[in-house]
């Protein structure tokens, strides 16, 4: 199967944060990836191989639980059985270089990086800016109360897993609008979990892409 999506990120900046897909609806994709704001803009969802992620603000900080009975105002998944595996010989720091290295290993897996990809990082030590959506107001959803709604929180040289989704044509869409890439973080104590801001990855990551070919 190859990235797809149901709503975009353009929706609900645009004032639409109802839940448009229940993950409880795609039981068949036994290896789903997938990431996306939490109905309400209330918290963010991610799935690795099937397990969700659900990550809210409470209290002030993060909770995390996995429970599929979950929806998001967008989703982006993919359903991936097996992964082509690079380990990064030297640290990797912001988008650009992330970006990069994504693309190299994409090549190299000989895989159509015209098309959306889906991809992972596990990383013995990351540090990461990241954040959870805690819409409050009752007020219609804007871009400004939309960064509003961002709590932010970082972890710093913590093991982590990373789910990210590139794509050079779908900003607004499952992408930010200024970026390519949109990305999610799980720590792997499973404390925290969310949207990622600023990424920097120690020597001794591991890179994956799907193991698929070009037909």
């Amino acid at each position: 199967m190859s990235v797809r999506w149901i709503g975009a990120q353009r929706d609900v900046l645009a004032g639409d944060v109802e839940g448009k897909v229940e993950l409880s609806s795609l039981p068949s994709l036994t290896h789903l990836y997938a990431l996306g704001p939490r109905a309400g803009v209330t918290g963010e969802i991610t799935v690795f191989d099937g397990e969700p992620c659900i990550a809210r603000v409470v209290n002030g900080r993060i909770e995390v639980e996995a429970r599929a009975d979950q929806a998001a105002c967008f989703l982006v998944y993919d359903e991936v059985p097996a992964w082509e595996e690079t380990i990064l010989t030297r640290p990797i720091e912001g988008e650009d270089a992330l970006t990069a290295a994504v693309l190299d290993a994409a090549h190299a897996a000989r895989i159509d990086v015209e098309q959306p990809l889906v991809f992972l990082l596990r990383a013995p030590a990351a540090s990461v800016t990241f954040h959870v959506l805690d819409k409050r107001d009752r007020l219609p959803h804007t871009p400004a109360l939309h960064e509003q709604a961002k709590v932010r929180f970082s972890v710093e040289r913590q093991g982590a897993e990373v789910l990210g989704f590139y794509s050079s044509r779908h900003r607004g869409i499952f992408t930010p609008r200024e970026s390519n890439l949109h990305m999610h973080l799980r720590t792997l104590d499973r404390r925290a979990s969310g949207h990622v801001e600023q990424i920097a990855v120690d020597a001794g990551t591991v890179l994956a892409v799907p193991r698929r070919e070009i037909r």
